[in-house]
């Protein structure tokens, strides 16, 4: 699976380190969870989920521009526990990929897209955050899933099952600082413990809070974009892509045939 992290400099990934997206696999699937894939074949070679994305209304899936990028994204496999999704996802076929007319591939700013679904899936999207990112404080923290690779080593392999790593969030200026790069208000700066990082075949997963009315209902706040360095050096944190600072667009998106 070879999504990568285009943010972090070689220089960073200096051995292998197991377990890197650490956390743990969920105990059972999110509803609104989905991989996105180039095949639903069996016997095809591709038929896993390279990168994610969540489940935002019965026929959208909201994703990053940077998977729908790397990855020819003509299924996903909502709600599914397996990377491979068959077993337990609703596989449904990709009809339109639009992206966010605003995406900057080298700062990855306004890195969404979003998949309109040949049908409505059976499961129950994710609920959007607040405008103003008023679900994202400094210090708080997130969880983010996906079914990226668990090791640096050169036999690395993805994930079987959906994984859930907690990150707390941080002052954007950190990313700025340690990652050197420009960080905007679409960016959600995150994480930065060793072992502790999303990695190759996570980019797009969700990134969510629990509901702060205690419904149990969570709540969509970022995507998995780029940085981390897959956890291999301490300090250095992730870059997510932040849903409160698109939600015009993707309002516009979600209301269009």
């Amino acid at each position: 699976m070879k999504i990568f992290f285009p943010l972090i400099s070689a220089s960073i990934l200096v051995g292998p380190v197991t377990g890197i997206i650490g956390g743990n696999v969920l105990p059972q699937p999110k509803s609104y969870v989905a991989g996105v894939r180039t095949t639903v074949d069996p016997t095809s070679d591709e038929n896993f989920s390279s990168c994610a994305g969540a489940l935002i209304a019965s026929n959208k899936v909201l994703t990053t521009a940077s998977c729908a990028s790397t990855t020819r994204a003509n299924f996903v496999s909502v709600g599914a526990y397996y990377v491979n999704g068959g077993e337990d996802g609703d596989e449904i076929k990709v009809i339109k990929v639009t992206k966010h007319p605003q995406f900057d591939a080298n700062t990855l700013a306004n890195d969404f897209a979003i998949l309109t679904l040949a049908k409505a899936s059976t499961k129950k999207p994710v609920r959007l955050p607040a405008v103003g990112g008023a679900d994202i404080r400094s210090g708080s923290w997130a969880t983010a899933m996906g079914w990226g690779i668990t090791s640096t080593s050169a036999d690395a392999m993805a994930s079987e099952k959906l994984k859930q790593l907690h990150q707390q969030i941080l002052p954007n200026q950190v990313c700025r600082d340690v990652l050197k790069v420009p960080m905007t208000m679409s960016h959600v700066c995150a994480g930065g413990q060793r072992g502790q990082s999303p990695c190759e075949g996570d980019i797009g997963g969700p990134v969510i809070v629990a509901d702060a009315s205690g419904k149990g209902n969570d709540v969509l706040i970022g995507l998995i974009s780029g940085g981390g360095g897959c956890g291999v050096k301490q300090g250095v944190p992730g870059i997510y892509a932040r849903v409160s600072s698109s939600l015009p667009w993707i309002n516009a998106v979600m209301k269009a045939k």
